[in-house]
């Protein structure tokens, strides 16, 4: 238990993980949606799927903080405008507009949607994490 929070562990060793374990098996059993994963120093811990945020399944870089998500949505924005300028640009030379660039229209400002929606989830679990005290998950994907 870390911060009088159940479903964390102080120590390290199989004795706290089976106490989390066994904390998580009965938050199951309540009805509670919650995952078993470790944090950043290696313990494990139970989360609510609200505290988890963005999980990555890659071992490629990947994008995880609220700013990244932001980062993304800029650059998604940005390939909108320019498809913009692809449709309308033959225009200008009296030529029929290149329809066929909405396709990256469309791609640019749903990855906006998209970014930003993560933005969101990822900001919402760390303020949450940082409310409870519970700290951050791991992008690492096996338990150690």
């Amino acid at each position: 238990m870390q911060n009088g929070i159940p479903g964390s562990n102080a120590g390290g060793g199989p004795n706290s993980d089976d106490q989390v374990r066994a904390y998580h098996d009965q938050a199951l059993a309540r009805g509670d949606k919650r995952f078993l994963f470790r944090t950043v120093d290696g313990r494990l811990h139970s989360y609510a799927k609200d505290e988890l945020g963005v999980v990555t399944a890659s071992s490629h870089p990947q994008v995880r903080s609220a700013g990244g998500f932001l980062v993304l949505a800029v650059f998604f924005a940005a390939l909108a405008a320019f498809s913009l300028l692809l449709v309308t640009g033959p225009t200008s030379r009296g030529q029929d507009p290149l329809w066929g660039a909405l396709i990256l229209t469309v791609a640019g400002a749903g990855g906006v949607l998209y970014a930003v929606r993560m933005a969101g989830v990822a900001s919402k679990a760390k303020r949450l994490r940082a409310e409870r005290g519970i700290p951050e998950p791991t992008a690492r994907q096996f338990d150690m």
